[in-house]
């Protein structure tokens, strides 16, 4: 009877587990039974289709195989597949009637017959294997996860992916290892299967998994162990500890005992082992002596042997060796292996190496003298008819020729001799065979399909020329191009059209080759045939350069048109920095756009001399940074650092472009609602030759300032009138559109985004000291309309890296904080003041505290967190009011607010001190609380709103900074961006803001250009409340994308489930 165990016995461990894989993966496609033959025929589908046939009797198995491995080895996963399978129908058709005891007759039956020298050598000829350099190398996760189990302290789990290419999850982290440690291949997806031939971990990575497999086998070892130890006195040793426990004890006091006999004290030897094997000659045969091996006892899940009252460790290779000898031989008990003489060659080659490992061999003087060890010269003869490449491959010790296809054939003059063969390095040599996918007909190996003769020629050949001699003729020859030249880039910029044009060159491959070279690069393609049949490959690393370029401009087969490739004139610059590992040739223009916008302080562009300011440098710089982009028709952001001048520099530029150019269409500013006059102001005051109007008032005003816009150099407008007034500025042509604070579109899907997309210009820049507040979808809404089409789409643009969203807009952003460019700006000293609440503040917050508390907990644990956010907002909002002072929502509160009255001894000590003083809060109603407070005591003071007129809003910042009044109230949000307030150097943040960017902006007021004294920024925060923890979580959120915008800024996300759970303690 075919059983698994009698499966097992015929084949190596690895390969009867990579056998088993291709019969789960129902690799055995067809099967039937020739009853005239007594025989099956089956067809499994590896690498390639394989036929296998088998014969199965009461007594014997005999199988064979079309594929390579069997040819060497005499064994093949194709092989356990098919029995497999043959074994499973079998079993089906077995009646009650077929007990126990027939199935024994049979089994030792099978045993008695048993040839154990040919099962020796294909058991252990699986140690000798060659190694193959061409393994891929596996892309490993751990991850590693806490968690509290039931009764105990914490705990760690382990979890891991892996793959080539990309990581995929391994389901079960006990299933894989047990693939690792038995060295079998483990399915993953139809897409990826690991398998240790053709696959090896990095050596970081093979140190963590040889330690998850002693965690494994000791898994192993326990679930195993369905039997209790010998009496309630003992315990069972682990593997996990068994050789440090061993090595422990034979330092100790310790007898050994087994079946009731009594041995000396331990023994243990780290290095060695008990064998002593003896390999003799008659005039029939050899014979190999087992005794030393049947006195032994081996412990398979420890890895020791014990030989009387000595353990011996074992070293990986022993380990595997002694597992298939062991079960080999154990149970048969035979004291002696006879060696027919035909098989003396192969058991010396195979075998010996093998026990050598175990223990000495002693080989009496006869053969010894029978042995001859010449050295291995392969060879391997290729040839190609018509597109089928052919190869011969040939094995030569001396005078004795092998051919590893058919190794029964050796061509030899004295069969006396007892050929020892370099097994290690054949098999070598046979593993690339077997990886080149080589079919055998049995005459010869052939390829016949062009990717396989491609990997064989340029992956496989390299490492075979190490180990063999090859021999070809001139038609493989021709199959390899000699002296490759690798692809120029080149690149022409036209000044006229406004576009580039990209093609590539390869020396003597025609031009019209180069057009289908590049459709294969970008297919990913590792090749590309030339007409004359030979091959180019594209894996080197200068195509791989080349893909990468086309895959960074997102370009696919229809964007090339006969060799060349046609791209918007701004894709330039990401040209020049992604094509750094290619040779390159630009043409005169397109060298001079790359310096201009690289180097803009090298820009040829002249200050207007009807502009009426000194200019520091670093505002030259960004007047001629605009004009470079201006002079490609080129987009961009100024976004220095608040303070800095961005509006001085767009006047200037935009008086230049007057300049240049008096019958220009007239320029266009969007800004805030608040900011609209402060732009006019400046105008006034640095281009007063310019003609500006502001469209304000009515929509019937409006319309008649639309109506005659040709008769302004610039307009302004405010971003809610811009919505309104679409219909009129789509049908208008504007030079140039500036858009300052240009985050007001960050969101690209809102009415106000849209509308002004709609604008029509031909040069678009836009102004903001914080292009990212939140997300960088906000840089892509600003980029949508400076510079249409630069990015992908908004789905795509997600999955781009935040390092390859740098590069690409890195040329198109120019970025200065004051700390580099204005070094004459005295400091900012910010500091946290903290203050208490007062009794009757503190009953108020803790009753509301814990109330909101419940509330939010039950609202997380049943709705979840998106339906109650706003909920929970409000609530934290009230904590927040309580903190400043409860009459903002507790209607008759007649207490006193414990940061109020610090914050009026403050602003006594400062004005004592002829500090002039801003003082910021979120809530309109606090600040008129503050001004109550201070008319109460004679302190006069401005207060800013967002209820407060425009005209009023600049009229009272003049005023503020020519001296009259001290103190300054003003709405964060209202007032945090846009106003220069350099006549005051203290700052006061009544309350905390949720994003610090709106804070920092806030100090900015005072701390910019034009300003002469230290700026003190204090920050009032109320002791143990959540003030507290909204600054704890502000620090740890304060980290602007560094990479995507240089350094200077904050950035604070929306509040998660997570940060709110953080600040209620719930």
């Amino acid at each position: 009877m075919l059983t698994d165990r009698w499966i097992q016995d015929l084949f190596s461990t690895t390969v009867y587990q990579r056998g088993l894989v291709y019969y789960n993966l129902g690799k055995v496609v067809h099967m039937q039974y020739n009853e005239d033959i007594d025989q099956y025929q089956a067809r499994v589908l590896g690498s390639e289709l394989y036929n296998v046939k088998v014969k199965v009797d009461s007594s014997q198995v005999s199988y064979s195989c079309d594929c390579p491995a069997h040819s060497q080895y005499n064994q093949c996963k194709h092989s356990v597949a098919v029995l497999l399978k043959i074994s499973n129908q079998l079993e089906a058709e077995i009646t009650h009637y077929d007990d126990i005891h027939s199935r024994l007759k049979r089994y030792n039956s099978f045993q008695e017959q048993r040839d154990y020298s040919t099962e020796m050598i294909q058991l252990l000829s699986n140690h000798l294997q060659g190694t193959s350099t061409n393994k891929d190398t596996l892309q490993v996760e751990f991850i590693l996860k806490p968690y509290d189990p039931l009764l105990h302290d914490h705990m760690l789990s382990i979890e891991m992916k892996l793959g080539v290419g990309r990581t995929y999850v391994v389901k079960s982290l006990k299933k894989f290892l047990e693939s690792v440690n038995e060295q079998k291949e483990h399915y993953f997806t139809p897409n990826f299967s690991y398998d240790p031939e053709l696959h090896q971990f990095t050596d970081e990575d093979q140190r963590a998994v040889n330690l998850l497999l002693e965690m494994y086998r000791n898994d192993v070892f326990y679930d195993n162990r369905w039997q209790t130890p010998p009496s309630s006195k003992a315990m069972t040793i682990p593997p996990v500890i068994a050789q440090q426990l061993l090595r422990a004890l034979a330092d100790c006091h310790c007898q050994l005992e087994y079946n009731n006999e009594y041995y000396g004290e331990i023994n243990w030897v780290e290095n060695g082992t008990p064998f002593q094997f003896s390999l003799n000659q008659n005039e029939e045969q050899y014979e190999l002596s087992l005794e030393d091996f049947h006195d032994a006892q081996y412990f398979k899940d420890y890895g020791i042997i014990r030989e009387s009252e000595t353990f011996f460790k074992l070293n990986n290779k022993q380990m595997n060796i002694m597992n298939d000898l062991y079960k080999l031989l154990y149970r048969s008990k035979q004291a002696s292996v006879p060696i027919k003489k035909q098989q003396a060659d192969s058991f010396i080659s195979h075998v010996i190496p093998n026990l050598e490992e175990l223990g000495q061999v002693q080989m009496s003087e006869e053969v010894q003298q029978s042995i001859v060890n010449p050295s291995l010269q392969a060879t391997i003869h290729l040839d190609l008819d018509e597109d089928r490449l052919t190869a011969n491959v040939r094995y030569n010790y001396d005078d004795i020729v092998i051919d590893p296809m058919q190794p029964d054939h050796i061509q030899k003059q004295n069969h006396d001799h007892i050929l020892v063969r370099d097994v290690v390095e054949e098999n070598k040599i046979m593993s690339l065979i077997e990886y080149a996918s080589f079919k055998f007909n049995g005459q010869e190996l052939y390829l016949d399909d062009e990717e396989e003769v491609f990997t064989f020629l340029y992956d496989v050949l390299p490492q075979l020329d190490e180990s063999i001699a090859i021999y070809s003729t001139q038609t493989v020859r021709n199959l390899l191009l000699d002296d490759i030249e690798y692809p120029t880039v080149n690149v022409e910029y036209d000044s006229g059209e406004n576009f580039l044009e990209v093609d590539f060159d390869l020396g003597d491959i025609d031009q019209s080759e180069i057009s289908q070279i590049i459709q294969s690069v970008v297919e990913k393609k590792r090749f590309y045939r030339l007409p004359n049949g030979s091959y180019v490959p594209l894996q080197d690393d200068s195509f791989a350069e080349m893909s990468h370029m086309l895959k960074e401009l997102r370009l696919n087969t229809q964007d090339i048109n006969e060799g060349t490739i046609q791209l918007p004139a701004y894709r330039g610059l990401q040209i020049d920095e992604i094509s750094q590992g290619l040779k390159r040739k630009y043409n005169e223009a397109f060298e001079k756009l790359i310096q201009d916008i690289k180097n803009p302080e090298n820009f040829e562009a002249t200050i207007p001399s009807s502009l009426n300011a000194d200019m520091r440098e670093y505002q030259k710089v960004g007047f001629q940074w605009l004009k470079s982009l201006s002079r490609y028709q080129f987009g961009g952001i100024l976004a220095d650092d608040m303070g800095l001048g961005k509006t001085l520099q767009a006047i200037a530029f935009l008086q230049s472009e007057k300049d240049e150019n008096a019958s220009a269409q007239p320029a266009i500013i969007v800004a805030p609602a608040s900011l609209v006059y402060n732009w006019q102001a400046e105008f006034e005051k640095f281009a007063p030759t310019m003609n500006i109007k502001v469209v304000h008032g009515s929509v019937g005003e409006r319309e008649t300032v639309l109506k005659h816009v040709d008769q302004y150099d610039v307009i302004i407008t405010s971003y809610p009138l811009v919505r309104q007034d679409i219909e009129h500025y789509q049908s208008m042509q504007f030079s140039t559109l500036i858009l300052d604070e240009a985050q007001a579109i960050k969101n690209s899907l809102t009415k106000q985004a849209k509308a002004v997309r709609a604008i029509r210009a031909r040069k678009r820049f836009a102004l903001s000291g914080t292009p990212i507040e939140n997300s960088l979808d906000e840089l892509w809404s600003i980029f949508d309309v400076i510079l249409p089409g630069f990015f992908p789409a908004k789905k795509e643009f997600r999955n781009l890296s935040e390092e390859q969203i740098s590069r690409m807009s890195r040329p198109f952003i120019l970025r200065r904080i004051k700390e580099d460019v204005l070094t004459e700006l005295p400091d900012k000293i910010e500091t946290v003041q903290h203050s208490e609440l007062t009794t009757k503040q503190k009953q108020l917050y803790l009753g509301y505290l814990e109330k909101i508390q419940g509330e939010a907990a039950n609202a997380l644990s049943t709705e979840g967190f998106q339906k109650n956010r706003m909920k929970i907002l409000a609530g934290l909002t009230r904590l927040r009011q309580l903190c400043c002072h409860p009459s903002l929502f507790i209607e008759d509160y007649d207490g006193e607010s414990g940061k109020l009255n610090q914050l009026l001894e403050m602003v006594e000590t400062a004005r004592e001190s002829g500090k002039r003083i801003l003082i910021f809060s979120q809530f309109s109603s606090m600040l008129k609380i503050i001004h109550n407070k201070l008319s109460e005591s004679n302190q006069d003071a401005f207060y800013l709103d967002g209820q407060t007129p425009s005209k009023d809003r600049v009229e009272m910042v003049e005023r503020f900074n020519e001296g009259e009044k001290d103190i300054f109230l003003i709405s964060l949000k209202a007032g945090g961006t846009g106003l220069n307030l350099t006549g005051a150097d203290t700052v006061i943040l009544y309350d905390l803001w949720w994003n610090p960017a709106v804070e920092e902006q806030a100090a900015g007021r005072a701390h910019r250009m034009g300003q002469q004294n230290v700026v003190q920024v204090f920050r009032l925060i109320t002791r143990g409340t959540i003030e507290e923890k909204i600054h704890s979580l502000q620090q740890r959120k304060r980290e602007l994308i560094e990479n995507i915008i240089q350094p200077g800024e904050t950035t604070f996300q929306s509040l998660s489930e997570q940060d709110i759970r953080e600040l209620l303690n719930v």
